[in-house]
């Protein structure tokens, strides 16, 4: 047997203190229970047996990989930032860690100590997991503490900080609904995205007797799309835009959320291919798509009014503020 530990050795054979000489060895996975501060803490630990004898055995480094499995219990249960959070900090800032140090306002090695395992004051760790996951708090230490960067240093953060900005602000109607929605507990891509926001202009025309933005709708070959919101998450490519999470009360009002949620609990649940082929199947997009073939580019216009007249129809015979009603109606197009 061949066990390969963290530092990336492999080893067939260890000292067997029992058996007096290099022996093979198996490794199991027990359940071990660790009392810290008069409380117990369960972790998965590693253990190697000599294939001979059957007496346990040391293997170097998977001592060291134990009390990794520990620390993340540890850090886990009484809510500390684990270290591939703090990773995260360097990699989505593009900061080094000794800048992340002086930035944050703590001592120049302090981020480096807790790389390497410290566990951090519980104001630290609080800061740092905030860091994460608001870019806000990282561009209030960056006007605060700028001047104690090089050059260089600076204009990465900014950078980052820029981009950041860039998409998770919101200055339009429909700007709101694209960072609401992302907000949300969906897997959501650029595609699906999309079609999400077509739909809930539809319901919003629909249900509230509201047209919630006036920002043009594309008969794309992959279903509709708004050139704006698209252009603003391309960056995302074809995988899951993923953004700063946000008070969603401040985004919408009350009434907006609900429908917004009501939107996502029935079409969110499907990918952005089949929400495009969901689309394929309604007017809306087939009238403005006319005269194209279907992989042919297509920027054809969408119309409010279009919109609005085909889930007219579709609301009288199905009922849209039901869901037995919305359930219905995605069964009707053929698509599932």
């Amino acid at each position: 047997m061949s066990t390969k530990t963290r530092g990336g050795e492999r080893y067939d054979k260890v000292l067997c203190a029992n058996c007096r000489g290099l022996q093979e060895f198996y490794v199991k996975t027990e359940r071990e229970i660790r009392r810290v501060n008069g409380k117990d803490y369960e972790f998965n630990k590693r253990v190697a047996y000599c294939k001979k004898c059957g007496c346990e055995v040391m293997v170097p480094g998977m001592e060291d990989e134990n009390e990794a499995s520990f620390e993340y219990i540890f850090r886990k249960e009484n809510d500390y930032i684990q270290i591939e959070e703090i990773k995260e900090i360097i990699d989505k800032y593009n900061i080094e860690k000794r800048p992340l140090s002086k930035l944050l306002g703590f001592g120049e090695h302090t981020i480096e100590k807790y790389l390497d395992g410290q566990l951090p004051n519980r104001e630290y760790s609080d800061l740092l997991r905030k860091a994460n996951r608001d870019y806000r708090v990282m561009l209030y230490f960056y006007e605060l503490n700028k001047e104690k960067l090089t050059p260089k240093g600076l204009e990465k953060i900014k950078e980052k900080l820029e981009y950041y900005k860039s998409i998770n602000e919101y200055n339009s109607s429909i700007e709101r609904y694209a960072v609401y929605i992302l907000n949300s507990s969906y897997e959501i891509t650029n595609l699906s995205l999309q079609k999400i926001l077509y739909y809930i202009e539809a319901f919003g025309q629909v249900l509230l007797g509201e047209q919630l933005f006036n920002n043009r709708c594309e008969a794309w070959k992959l279903g509709p799309v708004y050139r704006d919101i698209y252009e603003k998450y391309k960056v995302f490519g074809s995988g899951q835009i993923v953004i700063d999470k946000s008070d969603t009360s401040e985004i919408l009002d009350e009434k907006h959320r609900n429908l917004v949620d009501y939107v996502l609990k029935h079409f969110a649940i499907f990918n952005g291919f089949t929400l495009k082929e969901l689309t394929h199947a309604e007017s809306p997009w087939i009238d403005a798509h006319r005269g194209y073939a279907l992989d042919e580019r297509c920027e054809e216009q969408i119309t409010h009014e279009s919109i609005k007249d085909y889930f007219e129809k579709v609301d009288s015979k199905y009922k849209l503020n039901t869901d037995k009603g919305v359930k219905k109606y995605i069964e009707s197009l053929g698509v599932m």
